[in-house]
């Protein structure tokens, strides 16, 4: 269900109704290297990959997964059931004008990408954000109600041929535009393109600096 907006921060006068939501069953468990359990760096990258989008001005922000997710929610965040993306569509649909979503495995996300993402999504149907060195994408932008053609594909984010599906389907060639790409966590070999210098990743970064998996210093 839905969480009150009370603690939301407000969308601009006059501008579109924004809101980002981070994809809990696409976790980055499979990317734990020795000494560090699955089930915790899933958790710390969902919690850091949730501040990134908490984090953006004009837009509201939360987690789209099980009832454990709630307590890395701030106040007034958004709380939906983890379903696939035309669900979590029609569910927004009267309040949001613009959904981006992703995945719970990306949690040095800039917040610039996302930035890119609405800034294109005005003049387009859906945006994607390819993972970088990988096959699916790290961020996906949609306007609300769902474009007619979008409603019977699977936009998986994990979906190696999403892009060319989505312009073999759309109607013009603008309806499908791309933004900067970004890495995910979803190998252990990942894990290398994190870097110490960016801020942000706190949980994802002090787990793996306790089990000596990356040299971050404290």
């Amino acid at each position: 269900m839905l969480a009150e907006p009370d603690g939301a921060r407000a969308e601009p006068d006059g501008g579109p109704r924004r809101a980002v939501l981070v994809l809990a069953r696409h976790g980055a468990g499979a990317a734990a290297p020795p000494g560090v359990d699955p089930q915790d760096l899933a958790r710390a990258a969902l919690a850091d990959s949730y501040e990134v989008v908490a984090d953006l001005v004009g837009v509201r922000s939360g987690i789209a997964g099980d009832a454990d997710a709630a307590d890395l929610l701030w106040p007034g965040a958004l709380h939906l059931p983890g379903a696939p993306l035309a669900a979590l569509a029609a569910t927004m649909r009267a309040e949001v004008d613009e959904l981006v979503v992703v995945p719970g495995d990306a949690p040095d996300l800039p917040g610039l990408v996302l930035a890119k993402v609405f800034k294109v999504l005005h003049r387009s149907d859906v945006v994607l954000a390819p993972e970088r060195g990988g096959p699916g994408v790290v961020a996906l932008g949609v306007r609300l109600p769902l474009a007619s053609w979008l409603l019977p594909l699977d936009l998986d984010l994990d979906a190696a041929d999403l892009r060319t599906r989505l312009t073999a389907a759309a109607p013009r060639r603008s309806a499908v535009q791309t933004a900067p790409d970004w890495h995910r966590l979803r190998t252990p070999g990942a894990l290398a393109r994190l870097d110490p210098g960016l801020e942000g990743w706190e949980e994802t970064r002090e787990l793996l600096r306790v089990a000596g998996a990356l040299g971050v210093p404290r």
